[in-house]
C-alpha cells in the first residue's frame, strides 16, 4: 500500500488536538481526569492528580531536547539541499528511500528549488534561535509535561524537514532541479521577512518572560507566573503562539506548491490556537486586574 504516512500522521494529530481542545473549552467538568492531566501543561496544567498519568510525565525543561534535535537536523537538511542544488550532487539512496517511505513513491516534484532553499534557510535560522532560547533565555520551572508532548517534538520536526524536501525538484526520483535566484518572486521574499520578524518577536517575548523571573545579572528570583506588559503582551495574551503560527503560515506560502507541508501548518495552527485560548483563560482567571482590553491571540480582534 503506497500511503503518504506524513500526511496521515499530521491529520490525526491536528484532529485529536482540535477535538480535545474543543472538549476542554466546552465540557471540561465532564471529562476524565486522565485526559485533562495529559492535555494540559505549563501555566494552565491540571491541578487534579492522576497516579497513572503521573508515571508518564517528564520535566518541562526537557522541551530543550526538541531543539537539540531540531537545530542539528535543520543544518543537515540545509547541507543536503545546498549539496543538491548548488553543487549538483547525487543524493544517497537511503535519503530517497526514506522520502519514498514517508511521502509515498508516487510523490510529485512540485516545489521549485528556490523555494526549498529559502524555506530550509529560514527553518534552520528559526530552529537554531529556538535552541539558543531554550538553553540560555527561557527559565523553566519544575513543572512536568506528559511524555506525549515531549515525543511530539521530534515527530514534528522530522515531518517538517521531510515535507520541505520530499516534494522538491531533484529530491524525487527521475527529476532534476533548475535552480535560479531570478525565479524567486518578491512575494516569497516578503514572506521570508515576515517570518524572520515573527521569529525575532518570539525571541523578544521569551526575554520578557525571563525578566519576570530573573533580574539582570542575577540569579532566578522566582518561578512564579506574573503578568507581562511589554512587547506584544500589550495586545494579546499569547504572543508566543501568535508568532509561531505566523512562522508556519509564511512557510506554507513559500512552499504553496507542496501538497503535504500544509498539513503540518494545520496541526501547528490547531495546537497554538488551543494553547492561546487556555493561556488567555488562565491569565483572566488567575489575575483579577488582568487587562480587559487584551485579546487572546489576534491583536484588537480575538
Amino acid at each position: 500500500m503506497d500511503e503518504n504516512i506524513m500526511r496521515c500522521i499530521f491529520i490525526l494529530i491536528a484532529a485529536f488536538v482540535g477535538l480535545v481542545g474543543l472538549l476542554m473549552n466546552c465540557l471540561e467538568p465532564y471529562l476524565p481526569v486522565w485526559l485533562i492531566r495529559t492535555y494540559r501543561y505549563g501555566k494552565f496544567s491540571a491541578t487534579e492528580n492522576h497516579f497513572i498519568v503521573a508515571k508518564f510525565e517528564v520535566p518541562k525543561k526537557w522541551f530543550k531536547h526538541m531543539y537539540l534535535f531540531a537545530a542539528p537536523a535543520s543544518i543537515v537538511t540545509l547541507f543536503l539541499v545546498l549539496y543538491k542544488y548548488i553543487f549538483n550532487g547525487t543524493l544517497p539512496e537511503i535519503i530517497l528511500m526514506a522520502l519514498d517511505t514517508s511521502l509515498s513513491t508516487s510523490r510529485q516534484a512540485s516545489v521549485p528549488a528556490e523555494a526549498v532553499i529559502l524555506a530550509t534557510v529560514l527553518i534552520s535560522i528559526h530552529c537554531c534561535k529556538r535552541l539558543y532560547e531554550s538553553c540560555y533565555v527561557s527559565i523553566f520551572s519544575n513543572q512536568k509535561i506528559h511524555v506525549s508532548h515531549y515525543l511530539l517534538g521530534p515527530i514534528h520536526y522530522t515531518g517538517v524537514f521531510v515535507c520541505i524536501v520530499g516534494e522538491a525538484e531533484g529530491f524525487v526520483r527521475g527529476t532534476h532541479a533548475h535552480f535560479s535566484w531570478d525565479k524567486l518572486i518578491s512575494g516569497k521574499l516578503v514572506c521570508a521577512f515576515v517570518l524572520l520578524l515573527s521569529s525575532y518577536m518570539q525571541f523578544r517575548t521569551n526575554i520578557i518572560l525571563r525578566n519576570l523571573r530573573k533580574r539582570e545579572n542575577s540569579d532566578v528570583v522566582s518561578y512564579a507566573h506574573k503578568v507581562p506588559f511589554d512587547g506584544l503582551y500589550k495586545y494579546i495574551s499569547a504572543p508566543l503562539q501568535f508568532t509561531e503560527i505566523l512562522v508556519y503560515l509564511m512557510l506554507s506560502v513559500i512552499l504553496w506548491q507542496a501538497s503535504t507541508f500544509h498539513y503540518i501548518t494545520i496541526w501547528v495552527v490547531a495546537n497554538q490556537v488551543m494553547c492561546a485560548v487556555l493561556t488567555h483563560q488562565w491569565y483572566r482567571a488567575t489575575f483579577k486586574n488582568y487587562p480587559k482590553e487584551r485579546k487572546a491571540l489576534i491583536p484588537y480582534i480575538w
